[in-house]
């Protein structure tokens, strides 16, 4: 009440003042606690009588204790718990935050005004929102993670509008959140995610780059479905070039004369048994070489294939593989195309018609061969790899798999001298054993040993000039790289620890070929590769110059 007396005599006060314009601001003051009584007087007699509640509401509690400004999805649940809510309608409120009550969370439907095309991602942003199709969707695979936790796995293809595509890998959460909702064929909008450098030898799609989406992830389904039409843009390997993508997983594109067509026939499948149609189809270009493409399903039973001898073909999205020493193999995605137009295609029928047809082919199988010594005395020099091809980050083997064995020519760079290099052994079959009361005694046999050697068993970084990595070796390979026996290196160790570290010293910065063999561990839930030395030699530099020679006549370089 005296809130509202105040704000009438202020009131009143600047009226008076208006209207007689001469009165002085002393007077006003003085005249103003009479004049706060006679409104005080008219408002306690304007005012109806207060009416008693019958009942007194209790104070009302905060929904939360206060804080910082709340989050949308907080703000959404809190107005949620105050505000009953049919089921149906409780679900169309949640859905939009992905807090749907059922297991499978529909994607939100809306638009976007900025959106960044594939071609401008880079690692060195994070603030990336997309607009892109769903090209492709992997069946999802399952791991153990660091907690020994089963989780999943998958990975898409993407496209935008302006041709772009890339590859991205769903783990973990957003693997389970958004596996079932994401369907083929459709346009979403995608942000909060990483950008990462691509493994191209596990690549599906030609970009530098790769997207990862975790539990951060965000995906909307885009209320515009139109707008994006996928083309595979062809970019054709010449044969000459295809050893290169041996082993990966990256597709390439190919164009060649068909010179034999081979009959439809059938495989069983491992899986379930079921018989699965095949057909190869051998091909030629200009350089020279053919190769053997594997055509499966509905692509092998198309009856155009029937008498395509001299027709130029072309497939896109095939695999290249090491079966007799370099094949290629169709997938799910790959397009035959017979008798394409184009430059490319022009030429080549040019050349067939001209010289190709009476030329000595050479099969690109035959070109990987007896390159390297002797077979089994050392590495097998017919295929040998960089490090970056054979160290893997991504997609680790089951524990289970057996190993993969991989050539390298490799420099040793590390060898730590602080590490046990050695163990004693028994000499007759390599068991370890411990001394006590004078002989030693072997835990894997349960018996005691009246003798005992030491054996090797020791870590080395080695490197290329691709990158690097940690390769184990034992007792054989310990004594090619040390250049003596363990028991010799542990005598010098015991008695001189100078000329220890020289031997040491000495065996680092060797070039050497070696055969690894590369499979994974599990160490406290972590999956890890293991790289084991099977076999190691010296690298003979007159057949590595040999190879070398062939390699850049097959590269044109």
């Amino acid at each position: 009440m005296a809130l509202v007396s105040e704000l009438e005599v202020v009131e009143s006060s600047g009226g008076s003042n208006s209207s007689a314009g001469q009165s002085s601001k002393p007077d006003a003051v003085a005249a103003t606690p009479a004049k706060q009584q006679m409104h005080v007087k008219q408002e306690q007699e304007n005012t109806p009588p207060a009416v008693t509640p019958a009942f007194t509401p209790a104070a009302a509690k905060p929904a939360f204790t206060p804080g910082p400004t709340p989050s949308p999805s907080e703000q959404v649940r809190t107005n949620l718990a105050m505000t009953p809510a049919t089921g149906v309608e409780r679900e169309q409120q949640l859905s939009p935050l992905g807090l749907t009550p059922s297991s499978t969370t529909p994607v939100p439907v809306g638009s976007r005004a900025r959106v960044q095309p594939i071609k401008a991602l880079n690692p060195y942003d994070t603030q990336w929102t997309i607009k892109a199709k769903l090209v492709r969707k992997a069946p999802p695979r399952s791991f153990n993670s660091r907690a020994g936790a089963p989780s999943r796995v998958f990975n898409v293809e993407l496209a935008d509008a302006e041709g772009g595509q890339i590859q991205g890998t769903f783990w973990r959460e957003s693997a389970d959140k958004y596996l079932d909702t994401l369907q083929e064929g459709k346009v979403y909008y995608f942000s909060k995610f990483q950008v990462k450098p691509a493994n191209k030898q596990y690549a599906t799609v030609k970009n530098d780059y790769e997207l990862h989406f975790d539990n951060r992830t965000e995906v909307e389904e885009a209320a515009d479905q139109s707008g994006i039409t996928v083309s595979h843009q062809v970019d054709v390997v010449p044969f000459d070039k295809l050893l290169r993508y041996v082993g990966r997983k990256m597709p390439v594109d190919i164009l060649g004369v068909v010179v034999s067509c081979g009959g439809l026939g059938t495989i069983k499948r491992k899986a379930d048994q079921t018989e699965l149609p095949r057909r190869d189809v051998t091909l030629a270009d200009s350089s020279g070489h053919s190769v053997v493409l594997t055509l499966w399903a509905d692509q092998a039973q198309r009856s155009d294939l029937d008498g395509c001898e001299g027709q130029v073909m072309q497939v896109t999205c095939v695999r290249v593989g090491d079966y007799n020493g370099c094949s290629l193999s169709a997938v799910t995605r790959s397009q035959v195309t017979l008798n394409p137009e184009g430059e490319a295609a022009d030429a080549l029928r040019q050349w067939w018609e001209s010289e190709g047809r009476d030329a000595t082919l050479t099969p690109l199988g035959q070109a990987t061969g007896g390159i390297g010594g002797a077979s089994g005395a050392g590495p097998r020099q017919n295929k040998l790899q960089f490090l970056q091809e054979v160290v893997a980050e991504d997609n680790l083997p089951s524990p289970d798999a057996k190993p993969t064995y991989h050539d390298v020519i490799v420099n040793v760079m590390q060898i730590k001298e602080d590490q046990t290099m050695y163990y004693l052994a028994n000499p007759d079959n390599g068991k370890k054993v411990e001394p006590r009361d004078g002989r030693y005694w072997c835990e894997a046999d349960s018996r005691f040993v009246d003798v005992a050697g030491n054996r090797y068993v020791l870590t080395a970084r080695v490197a290329d000039a691709t990158r690097e990595c940690y390769v184990n070796m034992f007792n054989e390979q310990g004594n090619q790289l040390m250049g003596s026996t363990a028991d010799e290196l542990a005598a010098l160790r015991n008695s001189d620890e100078a000329e220890f570290n020289k031997k040491v010293k000495a065996a680092k910065w060797t070039e050497w070929t070696m055969t690894l063999a590369a499979r994974s561990r599990e160490y406290n839930g972590e999956r890890r590769m293991r790289y084991t030395v099977a076999r190691m030699a010296p690298v003979d530099y007159a057949q590595a110059g040999i190879r070398l020679l062939q390699l850049i006549q097959q590269y044109g370089q």
